[in-house]
Order: structure tokens, then sequence, then C-alpha cells
């Protein structure tokens, strides 16, 4: 199956329009990113620790595909293992609200077996980077319909030896469909 580039979800009449109340998620195809010229890698870090560049693929973008449920919705597990080497284990878990409609479903049909990248705005304006590496996917989706929710909740989570990384936010305007 080629990976498929993701679309930003239509907001429907009165629903996911609180821009700004909870951590936002934004996803791209891992395949819609470049490795930037003179390096091997889709990103670059500053001096200072910051992921100051994020190649993006001519007329691709990062798009808003959720918000993050809860506190405990992004993870960073380090592992020491025995030969000298170490693993960190992310995940970011998320709703995609609105498990009604079409485009919803094919939005979680699109990360079937597609590396992703991932954008979260923090509550507090920062954004933070995940799957950088091209080894972040999806891992487990789980549907929700009650009195107070009504979408999917999706477990995206990968391999990486780099804790989430702050994103520098003078490169968001670029590379993410605001």
């Amino acid at each position: 199956m080629a990976c498929n580039s993701l679309t930003l979800l239509a907001r429907e009449c009165g629903k996911n329009t609180k821009t700004g109340v909870r951590d936002e998620v934004y996803l791209i195809a891992y395949s819609d990113l470049a490795i930037i010229s003179g390096s091997t890698e889709v990103y670059a870090v500053s001096s200072g620790g910051t992921i100051s560049n994020i190649n993006v693929a001519s007329g691709k973008t990062f798009v808003k595909y959720g918000a993050v449920k809860d506190q405990n919705s992004i993870k960073s597990d380090y592992t020491y293992n025995d030969n000298g080497t170490y693993d960190i284990q992310k995940s970011l878990s998320f709703t995609l609200a609105n498990i009604g409609s079409i485009a919803a479903k094919t939005a979680v049909e699109n990360l079937f077996g597609n590396p992703v990248a991932a954008l979260v705005k923090l509550k507090n304006g920062t954004w933070i980077g995940f799957g950088l590496n091209g080894q972040f996917q999806l891992k487990s989706v789980a549907t929700e319909v009650s009195n107070s929710a009504n979408g999917r909740v999706l477990t995206l989570s990968g391999s990486d030896v780099e804790e989430p990384q702050i994103v520098d936010p003078t490169i968001i305007n670029s590379i993410v469909a605001l």
C-alpha cells in the first residue's frame, strides 16, 4: 500500500470550532517530508536544541487532525539496554471527533500503515515534534460514543533516540495549515 498524503478535515457546523482551548495535533505523512539538502534528515536542530527546520515537500503541509485527550496523552519512555544502547518510546494519544463523519473515517484509514510526523501545539503555545525519524505510526484506535464524547481516540507511537523536541515557532506558518 502506498503512503497517502493526509488532508485537512473540514469543520462541520458547530463541531471542532473551539481552537486553542486544548492541545492541538497536526500530522503529515512522513513521505510528504523531504531530506534537507546536504543532510540525511528531514529536519534540522539549532545549537540551542530546538527544531529549526522541517523540510516539507512542495504543496504539502501538516494538517490538523485532532485534540490531545488528557494530560497522559503525551508520553516518552526511556529504556537503557544491557548492551549500552538506549531507546525512547514516544506515544501520542488524541481524539478525532465525530465518528459519524465519512471524512473522519477516511482520516483514520489514511493512517493505517502510514508513517507520520506530528506537531503538537500545547495550551501554553509551545510546539513539540514527534516522528521526524519516520518511525511514528498509528498503533491503536478506540471508538467512544457517550454523553460526553463522540470520536475515536487514536494512539500513535514509535521508537526514537530523542525526547520530544521543541519546534521553533517561527517555522510553523510555513509548514502547518492553520
